[in-house]
């Protein structure tokens, strides 16, 4: 289950899978060794995979109109997000992003919904800016 600003997102058989990149690159060259780079843990992402009965269309409606909404300055709405995988991810908040999907499945008369969630101010982007407004308030102009 997972719930997006305390709606429930609508359908069974809900499958969540969160997932994030430890980005780095590759620095051996052209020899054996192993060198790598680390460039710090992007965003994670999660993918959500449901099933919404054809008789319930007022619900996929819903959850794709929330998909499109935009804040005041034109940008996606951030949501909270709450379900145990996040939890377990510390991913609080996220805005729809990328493709989302509706195919349907005539054998059990339903829609196989699926949509991406891209994590908003993540733990390393909170920790970035809280080491930025310390590092501001510890100079002092010449």
């Amino acid at each position: 289950m997972i719930a997006l600003d305390g709606w429930q997102v609508p359908g069974y058989e809900t499958k969540i899978k969160c997932s994030f990149k430890l980005a780095g690159e590759d620095l051996s060259g052209y020899g054996s060794l192993t060198l790598s780079s680390d460039n710090g843990v992007k965003p994670a992402v999660l993918s959500v995979t449901t099933k919404i009965p054809f008789n319930e269309k007022s619900d996929l409606a819903k959850l794709i109109s929330k998909a499109k909404e935009l804040d005041e300055h034109g940008a996606r709405i951030i949501r909270t997000v709450n379900c145990d995988v996040a939890e377990s991810f510390k991913v609080r908040k996220t805005k729809f992003d990328g493709e989302m999907s509706a195919t349907e499945d005539e054998d059990v008369k339903a829609w196989i919904v699926s949509f991406n969630l891209l994590e908003v101010m993540s733990k390393s982007e909170r920790e970035q800016l809280q080491l930025d407004g310390e590092a501001s308030n510890n100079t002092t102009p010449q």
